[in-house]
């Protein structure tokens, strides 16, 4: 009699050296790896190293369209190795594991540096800042393994723990066309049936408010759901501040490109706003191109250091402690709040529930004095959010929200030139800009 062998439920996939969870891939996702003896994409094997943290080499996944030069469900069932065409990608995704940060060896909770990693003075220390030290841990640790250690916020998701999440790996840009023209950016931009894509050497989604950012990050999974292969238990939404803060720390950690040159990555200075370049001419996988991701390499997250500005979902509380929606009647953000002068808005959006935004509290309304942040969180240091902890590395600007520009954006863009970088904030007013663009976070969620 033949012995009835049953297969195991939760199969032995790959996990590399460094302690970091498994990639989550919800449905319509496709793991990918970059060939370079085709210099192209190709499906990754999940029993089979595609990632190494602990060699600067982050998951990457991809979706591709229904249709194209292949069929959406060929490329699902398609042996690994298979090349994936770019133009049938629509979207690409870099994995962020839930990791522990040592807090105290970056900054003490007063706002001054701690160390330096090379030189004496002030300026040393904030152009050649230290690694973070950072510790991948599973969800099941809410609270820090050790001593002087913090559980990054970006992986609390409303109460739901979070084994990491999948952050956009360029600026989003618009399917429909969006272009500048002569410098300028048509005022259509800020559309909400327009569709999102998240891939290079394309124009960024500029010219949109924070309101409509957010509701065609959402619609990926809900009305757009054809266009990416998406199901259930997933949730896409604009980058919290928070979010970006863990980007940006696992960037300056031993996994990142810090490890490689002990410096940030590099600028991406295409002043048409071209995603995923280094200059206009030089693309993401060449070699500059390369120097601009977050790893020196083409598995990192691309046009964190100039590109455009972008929105995070990060916004300064009024005096009752709701959050704010803009400057003016004519440039706020949608969402129904107190502008500058105190007028309110009512006529706009809701704002969306509470997970999906980081709410800020400033000592002076009226200053936008980058030390302000040092208490942006309820009188406390924002942990983790790559504000006052951070501040001035590498020489990046430093502008904190105030009531005029009650919106955070992050990265600088490529005029503002190296005082852009992936440590540089500003406020802004929510409204549509020709030079501020959003990305887009994905979460395999239960909720």
């Amino acid at each position: 009699q033949n012995e009835t062998i049953t297969p195991p439920t939760e199969p032995n996939v790959y996990k590399d050296e460094s302690g970091a969870n498994s990639p989550e891939l919800v449905e319509g996702l496709i793991p990918v790896r970059y060939d370079t003896n085709k210099k192209t994409w190709v499906k990754a094997d999940l029993y089979k190293e595609w990632y190494d943290y602990d060699n600067q080499e982050w998951a990457n996944a991809v979706t591709v369209k229904e249709t194209g030069t292949s069929n959406r469900t060929d490329y699902m069932n398609a042996a690994p190795g298979t090349p994936i065409n770019m133009e049938d990608i629509n979207t690409m995704w870099v994995w962020i594991p839930r990791y522990e940060y040592d807090y105290i060896s970056i900054q003490n909770a007063g706002g001054e540096m701690s160390s330096c990693r090379r030189g004496t003075t002030d300026f040393d220390c904030y152009t050649n800042p230290e690694a973070i030290n950072i510790k991948f841990i599973s969800k099941d640790v809410t609270s820090a393994d050790e001593n002087n250690y913090k559980v990054h916020p970006a992986f609390d998701f409303g109460g739901e723990q979070l084994e990491g999440f999948w952050y956009g790996k360029f600026e989003t840009s618009s399917k429909e066309p969006c272009n500048a023209i002569d410098g300028y950016v048509n005022n259509l931009c800020d559309q909400e049936t327009y569709t999102p894509q998240i891939i290079p050497g394309v124009p960024s989604w500029v010219r949109i408010r924070v309101s409509t950012a957010f509701i065609v990050s959402q619609s990926m999974v809900n009305e757009h759901t054809n266009e990416y292969g998406f199901g259930d238990n997933t949730d896409t939404h604009v980058s919290k501040n928070r979010e970006w803060g863990a980007v940006t720390y696992l960037s300056q950690s031993r996994y990142g490109k810090y490890y490689i040159d002990q410096q940030e990555m590099g600028i991406n200075i295409c002043e048409s706003y071209q995603t995923g370049v280094a200059k206009c001419n030089e693309a993401y996988n060449s070699e500059n191109g390369q120097k601009t991701s977050t790893t020196g390499n083409i598995t990192g997250v691309y046009d964190m250091n100039g590109g455009t500005w972008e929105y995070v979902m990060g916004v300064l509380a009024d005096e009752e402690g709701k959050p704010r929606s803009g400057n003016s009647v004519g440039a706020n953000s949608g969402y129904n709040g107190v502008l500058h002068k105190g007028e309110p808005i009512s006529e706009g959006r809701n704002f969306p529930d509470e997970k999906y935004y980081d709410l800020y509290t400033t000592t002076d309304p009226n200053s936008y004095d980058g030390s302000l942040s040092a208490t942006a969180c309820d009188g406390k240091v924002c942990y983790g959010h790559a504000l006052s902890e951070t501040m001035g590395w590498y020489s990046d600007s430093p502008n904190f929200l105030y009531s005029f520009n009650p919106w955070l954006s992050r990265g600088g863009d490529s005029l503002i030139g190296e005082f852009s970088g992936n440590y540089s904030f500003a406020g802004n007013g929510g409204n549509a800009q020709t030079y501020t663009s959003f990305r887009i976070v994905l979460v395999s969620t239960k909720v």
